[in-house]
């Protein structure tokens, strides 16, 4: 994430400032009549004034927020305690906390201080595997040895952050016990040497039948030739139910040929989820895997971030092939081809209203106009209503189109109770079709980092995601104030407890040790120190 520099933090105070002077210069012209002169006061200005002020105030919600700090500070209090609990709380973000370890970190780094002596980790859950893992490799300690334990047989998952310093003979040893005993999932990060052409042999000599794996998912697999690919596919399609590749250089057309044929009706297998990140496919490939065959039928989440390939027409030919509205998740993220037109084809797709994640961050080609139009409800019998999401992002977009006018209309569209009927009945529990009123709570998760906001789009999730809202990056929004970010907080339940600011730097104290909640952690803050610098924590 790229954060505010200094430079662009003195040009908003530079653009502040001025604007500050003309509106001085504006109420200053008021004062004074056609000769220059000064005007005598009248005795109703301060009654209009205070009418206007009000007037304000209800509009605006937000202005009537006051900071637990300022409260503290007119009963004759003091703030120390909030500010020391801020401190500590982001000394822990740090990995400098000074509390006391909990039962499990404990456990966890004892283990991995005498991992040289573990023969065998037992029938632990995989989350503790997961654990041990993160510790080992940021320890330096996942060896070949290391990885023998965490790969034993009868574990069901195999999840490693960083393959680096794993073989690929020793993977094709690993996989050879796991696969027959039961292993449902391999998730590998930084594959690097370990997944290669000899692991492909490890699947392709397996009996049929022999496999149970349902989700599949490597990263950074630089051996994984197209062809490759193609074999592995074709000798776990018909379990197998989750793809994720990234960053997968060798991939090609081979591979979507191989998925157009073996998830397709006629292949008999049903794939549910797809994500593919930085691999070269060429447009004519993903245009050929959409519109060839029935492929992506059933998918429910669909992942294309980054790829070069990805253009509207893509997008528009994927999703069509997509029958009866299944997709609950879509990801276009850092696409630059993607236009307003993609838009209308997602808003096609969901015909049964089940899209609740929407994530379109770096999209610099998408428009205000666009969006409105994407969250507006349409009188029309084709157009299906606009999703009722509960996560959204639409970070590192352009920084106008991003607005007050979008933000409210998404969280009207994720709060709002509407009518949904049943299209189809074979696919509904309701025989006779009949029309149920469905309602959202709002928004859980939302990303609106580099946009134009302004408090009254805090306003909008206070009122309509007061008991889902659970996290919100608000970073590099700069005109959002102390008394949005409070009046926000102060209205939604303990479920909120994550906020982002980074580059806010007109963030104050009056927020950061007054907003009242225990729960919430606040990341990118400025800590200031009196007499001194501003301690930025990353």
């Amino acid at each position: 994430m790229i954060r505010c520099g200094p430079f662009s933090v003195a040009r908003q105070m530079i653009a502040a400032r001025e604007e500050a002077k003309r509106l001085r210069e504006e109420q200053l012209e008021e004062t004074l009549d056609e000769d220059g002169v000064q005007r005598k006061p009248h005795a109703l200005d301060a009654l209009t004034e205070e009418a206007f002020d009000k007037k304000r105030r209800a509009e605006n919600p937000s202005m009537n927020w006051v900071s637990r700090r300022q409260r503290t500070k007119k009963d004759g209090g003091n703030y120390y305690i909030a500010r020391r609990q801020r401190y500590n709380q982001q000394s822990n973000l740090l990995g400098k906390g000074i509390g006391v370890p909990s039962l499990f970190s404990l456990c966890v780094n004892y283990l991995v201080d005498n991992f040289d002596s573990i023969d065998s980790l037992g029938m632990v859950d995989h989350s503790i595997r997961k654990a041990l893992c993160e510790r080992l490799v940021a320890e330096g300690k996942l060896n070949g040895a290391a990885f023998d334990v965490l790969a034993e047989k009868g574990v069901e998952t195999l999840e490693l952050i960083d393959c680096a310093q794993v073989t690929q003979e020793g993977m094709c040893d690993a996989l050879k016990v796991l696969l027959p005993s039961g292993l449902k999932a391999i998730l590998l990060k930084h594959c690097g040497r370990a997944f290669g052409c000899d692991v492909v042999k490890v699947f392709t000599e397996m009996k049929k039948g022999g496999c149970e794996l349902f989700a599949l998912s490597l990263g950074g697999a630089y051996l994984l030739n197209d062809e490759d690919c193609a074999r592995l596919i074709s000798s776990v399609y018909q379990t197998l139910s989750s793809i994720e590749f990234t960053a997968c250089p060798l991939l090609g057309n081979q591979f979507t040929t191989s998925l157009s044929e073996h998830f397709s009706t006629s292949g008999g297998g049903r794939l549910l989820e797809l994500s593919l990140q930085n691999i070269p496919l060429t447009k004519e490939a993903l245009l050929s895997m959409g519109a060839s065959s029935d492929a992506l039928q059933h998918l429910k989440n669909l992942r294309l971030y980054e790829m070069d390939g990805v253009d509207d027409e893509v997008v528009s030919i994927i999703l069509k092939s997509i029958n009866k509205g299944t997709l609950e998740a879509i990801d276009l993220g850092n696409n630059p081809q993607l236009t307003d037109n993609i838009l209308s084809s997602i808003r096609q797709c969901n015909i049964h209203g089940n899209l609740r994640a929407l994530q379109l961050s770096g999209l610099k080609n998408l428009t205000a106009i666009g969006l409105e139009a994407f969250f507006t409800s349409i009188d029309d019998d084709e157009m299906p209503s606009p999703p009722m999401l509960r996560k959204l992002d639409l970070s590192q977009c352009t920084y106008e189109e991003i607005n007050d006018a979008v933000i409210t209309l998404a969280t009207k569209a994720a709060s709002f109770k509407r009518s949904v009927g049943a299209i189809d009945n074979d696919e509904c529990d309701n025989p006779e079709g009949l029309i149920s009123e469905v309602g959202m709570q709002g928004l859980v998760s939302v990303n609106i980092s580099g946009s134009s906001i302004t408090d009254k789009s805090l306003e909008m999730f206070a009122s309509t995601a007061t008991s889902s809202l659970e996290e919100l990056d608000a970073s590099f929004c700069v005109n959002v104030s102390d008394k949005g970010l409070g009046y926000l907080v102060s209205k939604l339940g303990p479920q909120f407890n994550k906020l982002y600011i980074w580059g806010l730097a007109q963030i104050t104290d009056d927020f950061l040790d007054g907003h009242g909640s225990e729960s919430l952690s606040i990341q990118g803050a400025w800590m200031k120190k009196s007499g001194g610098r501003s301690a930025r924590f990353k």
